[in-house]
């Protein structure tokens, strides 16, 4: 058993390699395979157990930079810094652990290496698994195994079916490979094991017949030209009363190298660490400016907004993108912006504040006590494009965009600050997340940073040009927007739900054999 649990965790630690900046996809098959492998005939009690050292394997080598936020910006001493990223390395593998649990629970509905347990159960349970990673606590979708498979043939399917359906069609492809590899010596089930393995070419031949089919178009008679402003302020410095002038200075020369006429320029997430009341002068300056250039200015800063005692009892204080440098001057509360709606925990907001209060105060992060835009806002209109637009963490929420795009956006928008994770593969897999939104969506994407990786995305999904990381430039793309929807853009998790709703019922007819 010792050997299993050992093998498990290595396997977990490998599909690191599947995403990037690594992009070796078949890793994540092979370690998902492995780990269906090693828990299809155990017993719950040891099944558990390998699915737990699974996820600490998969989440340690996946998600360790971490501990860079949590050690070098919370200030923290080694050891509890090692300790808070061991519990949510923990947290996250209960999840592997609580689908080998099932899994092994309904053994008389789907026994041990049989389709229904490895084709049908596993990525029904898995789904479920990953749907309450992705929802408890808000959740922490980070690294779904389909992100992997963005260098596979089954990109292709992204457009049609989303994250959710890749993740599943991953899961489902490793079910046929092991049920295929078990089987295959076993005379009475050839004629099975033949067709599974029929049905695994075929998911992964299928994208071919339909790769070169354009869902979107590009509209060549409308262009747009963008300056996407990497300040690169040093997060230990970012949040300082005293960086704040130089902060503010070097945005402001950066975005003064690169006005012009009809320019689109972006800064990064909060580029003003300050709330937006505070800097009246500064923002009627930048819009005053951009006008006068026939330019608008896309700029992330801190909307504090008192409480009236009337109709509200609390200050609300939103992580805030504004237009500046449209038609009518600004003025304070413009409506032309974005509210962040999707919170980090102890990043951005604190949950269950009564008991975990005294976790936030050891972090000591700043601004970690903001408020929730609206789930649905409309898209900011920025010389006369629509943006779908998403802070940070929230470009990896497909089902947030979808819910917030709509058939007239032109752009994907993302502003980010990466800064927290220094020198690591986080930024890279945060960027990789990005692509994969661009390519469900059909639309090419803008990703403004403080510190990098700044980027845009075509609406295939492929980088057209980025900025090296830590460096103060700017990043200048002419490009033409998209028209036109595709299937994942029209129908969202339809397509996904409907062949869910088909493994549940195969599940359940008899005749699909348990052997």
């Amino acid at each position: 058993m010792l050997k299993h649990v050992l093998l498990s965790l290595i396997a977990g630690g490998i599909a690191v390699f599947s995403y990037a900046p690594f992009h070796i996809w078949p890793l994540s098959f092979i370690s998902f395979a492995v780990f269906l492998w090693l828990i299809a005939d155990k017993s719950k009690k040891q099944a558990m157990l390998i699915g737990l050292s699974w996820g600490i394997g998969y989440f340690a080598a996946g998600i360790h930079w971490v501990y860079i936020s949590i050690k070098q910006y919370g200030e923290l001493p080694i050891p509890i810094a090692v300790i808070i990223l061991g519990f949510l390395i923990l947290y996250l593998s209960l999840y592997p652990m609580l689908f080998s649990l099932l899994l092994r629970a309904i053994d008389r509905l789907a026994p041990k290496f049989s389709f229904k347990q490895l084709v049908l159960s596993a990525p029904i349970v898995w789904q479920l698994t990953e749907f309450l990673r992705g929802y408890i606590l808000t959740g922490f979708a980070w690294l779904q195994l389909g992100y992997s498979q963005l260098d596979s043939p089954l990109r292709t399917y992204f457009p049609i079916i989303g994250i959710d359906g890749v993740n599943l069609l991953t899961s489902i492809l490793c079910g046929l490979a092991i049920y295929s590899f078990y089987h295959i010596n076993h005379a009475a089930q050839k004629k099975h094991t033949f067709s599974a393995i029929i049905a695994l070419l075929v998911i992964f031949i299928a994208p071919f017949s339909f790769k070169n089919i354009e869902w979107t178009s590009v509209n060549s008679q409308r262009s747009a030209n963008f300056s996407l402003i990497q300040g690169n302020i040093t997060q230990s410095l970012r949040w300082s009363s005293q960086q704040l002038n130089n902060t503010l200075n070097t945005y402001a020369e950066l975005t003064k190298a690169n006005l012009s006429n009809n320019k689109i320029i972006i800064w990064s997430e909060a580029s003003i660490t300050d709330y937006e009341l505070n800097h009246q002068p500064f923002l009627q300056y930048l819009d005053n400016e951009a006008r006068a250039n026939n330019a608008e200015i896309v700029v992330g800063i801190i909307d504090f907004r008192p409480a009236d005692r009337v109709h509200e009892t609390k200050n609300n204080i939103y992580n805030t993108l504004l237009v500046l440098g449209e038609k009518t001057p600004y003025q304070y509360p413009t409506t032309n912006r974005y509210q962040k709606h999707h919170l980090v925990p102890f990043g951005e907001f604190t949950p269950f504040s009564a008991l975990l209060e005294p976790v936030a105060e050891l972090l000591d992060i700043p601004m970690s006590s903001l408020t929730a835009g609206e789930e649905k806002q409309s898209p900011l209109t920025i010389k006369g494009f629509k943006f779908t637009t998403a802070i940070c963490y929230e470009v990896i929420l497909s089902k947030l965009l979808w819910q917030n795009f709509t058939d007239d956006t032109d752009f994907l928008l993302t502003v980010s600050n990466d800064a927290w994770f220094g020198d690591s593969i986080g930024p890279w897999q945060h960027l990789q997340m990005a692509q994969a939104r661009a390519l469900e969506f059909g639309r090419p994407l803008i990703r403004s940073t403080n510190t990098g990786i700044t980027a845009v995305i075509d609406h295939h999904g492929n980088i057209i040009q980025q900025l090296p990381q830590f460096k103060t430039t700017a990043l200048n793309q002419t490009l033409s927007p998209t028209v036109g929807l595709t299937p994942y853009a029209k129908w969202g998790n339809i397509p996904y739900f409907v062949i869910m709703i088909l493994l549940f019922s195969f599940l359940f007819y008899k005749k699909i054999l348990n052997q």
